[in-house]
């Protein structure tokens, strides 16, 4: 089972890669279903192709889940910063900007 999900998830990252945000979103929901969404990497995935779909509310939800899994994971809370300046809640954007910015970039 484990597996086939992750054999799943990169053809979800191919879907991502040829713009189908609609096949990425299906298998990706899927996956975090499967997996009991212990993984934030399935979640920003998600968010991603939510956020291509215009589905910003939907998008912000994943993110802050990826971010309750990851919270040292300072891409995601820009991510986070990002989307709510998108939505022109200014207040929150700097807000979790500032929250990214008292993190270390890893790698």
């Amino acid at each position: 089972m484990a597996c086939e999900i992750i054999r799943n998830i990169d053809l979800g990252k191919i879907a991502l890669e040829n713009r189908d945000f609609a096949t990425a979103t299906e298998i990706f929901s899927n996956a975090i279903i499967e997996e009991n969404s212990i993984d934030p990497n399935y979640w920003c995935c998600l968010a991603e192709s939510l956020f291509y779909q215009a589905q910003f509310e939907s998008s912000l939800q994943c993110w802050h889940e990826a971010a309750s899994k990851d919270p040292s994971n300072k891409i995601i809370w820009i991510r986070i910063s990002a989307l709510y300046a998108l939505m022109d809640q200014n207040d929150l954007a700097i807000h979790y900007y500032q929250i990214a910015e008292g993190l270390s970039v890893e790698g």
